[in-house]
């Protein structure tokens, strides 16, 4: 049944099966207006906070549709038969390029790997890479997405499988790599093609955000110009600012709940597929140091599968199922960063308040952390009862000892503390502008022009207070506002996802202060996306806060207006 009228015909509430949100299942809903205030939460007008995303039109009806029609349309519009195809192949050519790669028993690939220019990505990230992108077509087409959100997913599933490998794909000839490609076209798709719908308004913040760092970064960039820095490292250091307007692809590409859940299944699966690649490395040649370059973003989804399974939203065998997957990434991608970050990152989770939705149980999440605890030690005594992995699992204790109670024997740390040393010498050297861009980083221990290894030193030291302190206060300011958003809207289910941005959010911050983040397009990429898409749900919560209190004003004046004339006769 299509009521095509709202209040005084002039608009109306969308379709219950996409608006569950606000109307949950079983109850009457209320038609209130919506043409002031609807446009601005989606691209195309519609409400943008239902299961199924705001893609159509908006109607109402009267009566629910039923649960498993809203079951199946979510799973059609986000896992279909593209979707597994997709994962199928990918993990045939993850699983493949694990067992067949040449061992690489470097030191540390991080410190000792060529610039971006020289690197050599290996192969099957170029064949994953063109394999899938046809295959990303015919997934949108069936899930009814836009070309432009279907290419950020595969670019999503790509970079989160092979990090470095796929970032590092270019153009022959040219200093543009495959991050930069999708940069553009995305932008060019939101903001130059003529076509409805259009796309809101950036949020006040966001734009000043943009303006003053991009500015400050343009400075910097003149200053190598002019000064002694090199074209080719100056164009190279600019990428500290240019990625940063993915925050404007992930505030406009996701402005529903279906969207966002789709990007989180692609998320998922690409970071899965860079574990089977890593378990294959690891049964090949078991004698290397690290088997997933992907630890942050094991990181990532090993947090954002607990923050659901602890708030039951999502079933507990597929749950469980990925956590297991995520430890075993973990422990395979043998980062000392990553498990001090995890143990940060969950303490303060549970020790800020206001994080963790107040009404979820806190036997709930301590029951949760116990079990994944539990499920880390299984496989850490599985991995002693086998001789190769009892030697890693030994290694891997070995590095974690040393980084922690014996950091002035530790190589690596050394390393760090003349990097961060050498850093803030150069940015004491002009504090308000720092050395500019194109200076080549090299001192006394290191002359392979490498990063400081802290994201934030690196901004500090290139860009001076100029870019330093509009980025320390726009990160300050997501974080203060996606808490205010997750106290206010406690009550609603759907905070869990906020929460899980928020906490991956600090997981990019805590990993950043030990390795690159903002000046690397395979972690930058993702990070500016995530603070859009937090930026983008907590404008939903509020929105959908507006409207609640608009329709409770509404029909307490209706009522108001019925007992008036019920007295008056």
């Amino acid at each position: 049944m299509d009521h095509s009228s709202g209040v005084d015909g002039r608009g109306s509430v969308g379709k219950f099966a996409r608006c569950s949100l606000i109307f949950r299942p079983g109850v009457r809903k209320r038609k209130v207006l919506l043409q002031t205030i609807a446009p601005h939460l989606s691209g195309n007008g519609a409400l943008a906070l239902g299961t199924g995303g705001a893609n159509h039109p908006s109607v109402s009806t009267d009566h629910p549709a039923p649960a498993v029609l809203i079951r199946r349309q979510v799973r059609g519009r986000v896992i279909n038969s593209w979707l597994v195809l997709i994962v199928a192949l990918g993990a045939v050519i993850a699983v493949w390029d694990g067992l067949t790669r040449a061992p690489d028993l470097e030191l540390e690939q991080e410190l000792s790997s060529p610039q971006p220019l020289g690197y050599e990505p290996h192969h099957a990230a170029f064949l994953l890479a063109g394999l899938t992108l046809p295959l990303m077509f015919a997934y949108a087409k069936k899930a009814r997405v836009s070309l432009t959100e279907g290419l950020f997913l595969w670019f999503t599933l790509c970079t989160t499988a092979y990090m470095k490998d796929f970032s590092y794909l270019r153009l022959p000839g040219t200093p543009l790599f495959v991050t930069d490609i999708v940069l553009v076209a995305l932008l060019f798709s939101i903001y130059i093609l003529p076509r409805p719908p259009h796309y809101p308004r950036n949020s006040l913040a966001l734009s000043i955000f943009l303006i003053v760092f991009v500015a400050a970064g343009l400075v910097s960039a003149a200053r190598g110009f002019w000064g002694h820095g090199l074209p080719i490292l100056v164009l190279r250091d600019s990428a500290l600012i240019a990625y940063a307007f993915f925050l404007l692809v992930g505030y406009q590409l996701f402005p529903s709940w279906l969207a966002i859940k789709r990007l989180a299944v692609w998320f998922l699966l690409g970071t899965g597929l860079s574990v089977l690649n890593g378990l294959g490395r690891f049964v090949s040649a078991p004698e290397e140091r690290r088997f997933v370059v992907a630890g942050i973003y094991v990181l990532v989804s090993q947090i954002a599968v607990l923050v659901l399974l602890a708030n039951r939203l999502i079933r507990p065998k597929t749950g469980w199922t990925l956590a297991a997957v995520f430890s075993l990434g973990l422990l395979l991608a043998n980062m000392r960063s990553l498990f001090i970050s995890l143990a940060i990152v969950m303490g303060t989770a549970l020790l800020v308040p206001g994080l963790l939705r107040r009404k979820s149980r806190l036997v709930s999440v301590v029951a949760t952390l116990v079990l994944a605890i539990v499920l880390a030690c299984s496989f850490a005594l599985l991995f002693f009862h086998l001789q190769a992995g009892r030697d890693f699992a030994t290694r891997v204790a070995d590095e974690l000892d040393s980084a922690v109670f014996h950091t002035g024997d530790d190589p690596y740390w050394q390393f760090r503390l003349a990097a961060w040393s050498e850093a803030w010498r150069r940015f004491e050297k002009y504090p308000p502008g720092g050395e500019g861009f194109g200076i080549p980083f090299v001192f006394e221990i290191w002359d392979n022009d490498v990063r400081p290894h802290n994201t934030f030193l690196t901004v500090l030291y290139k860009m001076g207070l100029i870019g330093f302190l509009p980025l320390l206060a726009f990160l300050a300011y997501f974080f203060w506002l996606g808490l205010r958003a997750v106290y206010r809207n406690s009550a609603n289910r759907r905070v869990a996802f906020l929460e899980i941005v928020i906490l991956a959010q600090f997981s990019f911050c805590v990993y950043g202060g030990a390795f690159p983040v903002l000046e690397s397009p395979y972690a930058a990429s993702l990070f500016w996306a995530g603070m859009g898409i937090g930026l983008r749900i907590i404008k939903n919560f509020d929105l959908e806060r507006s409207l609640q209190s608009f329709a409770n004003c509404t029909w307490g004046n209706a009522g108001s207006m019925t007992r008036v004339k019920t007295a008056f006769g």
